[in-house]
């Protein structure tokens, strides 16, 4: 059972790992759990503020009611996004461990009908 070849030189980035201004976080919250009507917007107001607060602006945020736990954000820079994802991936938030992936903004602002 070989490790495989080491790939591509030049540019062979993992998208998912290329810094973009636009992160998806997992595992944030059990949808089946919450019982505020208004949760959603509760946790989306609680990261907006602390992200802006800790590392910089954020231009857009919406928590996924449907999902297993997603909050998309959108930085106001690659650099804020960047500072976020090193914060904020492999984190305890309400005692669960949440990742953090970048997103394409193509796809992102096509998604949620932002102009970028």
């Amino acid at each position: 059972g070989g490790g495989g070849g080491g790939g591509g030189g030049d540019g062979a980035t993992d998208a998912k790992a290329k810094p973009t201004r636009c992160i998806l976080l997992k595992n944030m919250f059990d949808p089946s759990a919450e019982t505020d009507p208004q949760w959603d917007t509760d946790i989306a107001d609680d990261v907006k503020a602390e992200c802006e607060a800790k590392l910089g602006p954020v231009s857009h945020v919406f928590v996924d009611k449907e999902s297993k736990g997603h909050a998309h954000l959108k930085f106001g820079d690659e650099a804020t996004a960047a500072r976020a994802h090193k914060a904020l991936h492999l984190r305890e938030f309400a005692g669960r461990k949440i990742t953090c992936e970048f997103q394409c903004p193509r796809e992102y602002d096509r998604r949620f009908g932002l102009e970028s």
